[in-house]
């Protein structure tokens, strides 16, 4: 499904009319080697601070009596005409509001979750209604499915390439997290668009870097380290015969290990990957894993390193 709507937005870029809103060119962006591909932008979904406030909307289809979803190249009717300011030409991108969204793991609210299904451009327009026709189409479309003006997105440029550390201290910029992926994934590889609990409140930008990493310790993974208590606790039942019954066995280490655990300084994270910022939202951004090192999962944290 990536692959056919990948192939379609491609095609959609020579039927937009010239019209259309110019890509706000980034200063130091190279254009010409975008790190992204149309869909990785415009079909990605976001995290919205309040659901849409819009009211236009797709409610019927040119062969609404042979199927009930739609996709690229059909033909739809739209519930405004030119009343409600409509014109011949206008793009629009097809959304789908799918409710609330909460941190998985602070269960703090986050906003509201919007799927991008499509994009559509507007044919002809009468009274009270609008003919329009789909150009991309992320997901199937279907009646009821939101409209919401286009805005051009330019995708981030790649960076020049530098080696990725096994593991690393940190560099104490801006942190956060990984809670979601178009799709509900959870098991996350380069390639991947996710979405992060950072957004224009922490001045993050599209094109900004993150480094994706995994804080080292018992925490890490599903393995917890056995206690055996008699080797931890190094009592006098348990003394050491070599010693002809002193007080310390002679398997114990020195400390136990909460011990050291609790007296270690911090130690280097696990780096697992990189990615790049897409799109930002308030409290959210959407980014795509650039690439990694291991595997990926929700939960992951990350930290600027631009």
């Amino acid at each position: 499904m990536r692959i056919i709507a990948r192939v379609a937005v491609l095609a959609a870029v020579f039927l937009l009319p010239f019209s259309l809103p110019a890509r706000s060119q980034q200063p130091g962006v190279d254009q010409a080697n975008p790190i992204t591909r149309g869909t990785d932008v415009y079909c990605t979904g976001y995290i919205a601070d309040a659901m849409p406030s819009t009211d236009l909307q797709i409610i019927g289809a040119e062969q609404e009596n042979m199927k009930v979803t739609f996709a690229q190249g059909d033909v739809v009717f739209l519930n405004r005409g030119r009343g409600a300011g409509i014109q011949s030409g206008a793009a629009y991108f097809i959304i789908r509001p799918l409710g609330e969204f909460k941190h998985p793991f602070t269960k703090k609210k986050m906003g509201f979750y919007v799927r991008e299904v499509g994009l559509l451009r507007v044919l002809e327009v009468q009274e009270r209604t609008a003919t329009a026709q789909i150009l991309v189409s992320c997901d199937t479309v279907e009646f009821g499915d939101l409209l919401k003006p286009y805005e051009e997105i330019a995708p981030p440029s790649a960076r020049d390439a530098r080696p990725l550390p096994r593991y690393s201290e940190g560099s104490n910029e801006t942190t956060g997290q990984i809670i979601m992926a178009p799709g509900f994934h959870e098991q996350l590889s380069a390639n991947r668009v996710v979405f992060v609990d950072l957004g224009r409140q922490q001045n993050v930008q599209p094109g900004d870097y993150f480094t994706i990493y995994r804080q080292t310790g018992p925490a890490e993974g599903i393995t917890k380290t056995p206690k055996y208590d008699v080797v931890q606790k190094r009592s006098k039942e348990y003394g050491s015969d070599r010693y002809e019954g002193g007080e310390y066995s002679v398997q114990a280490t020195n400390k136990p290990l909460e011990k050291i655990m609790k007296e270690r300084p911090p130690v280097p994270h696990k780096i697992l990957g990189e990615l790049i910022v897409l799109k930002v939202e308030n409290h959210t951004c959407v980014a795509m894993i650039t690439r990694t090192t291991a595997e990926v999962t929700i939960g992951d944290f990350v930290e600027r390193s631009n």
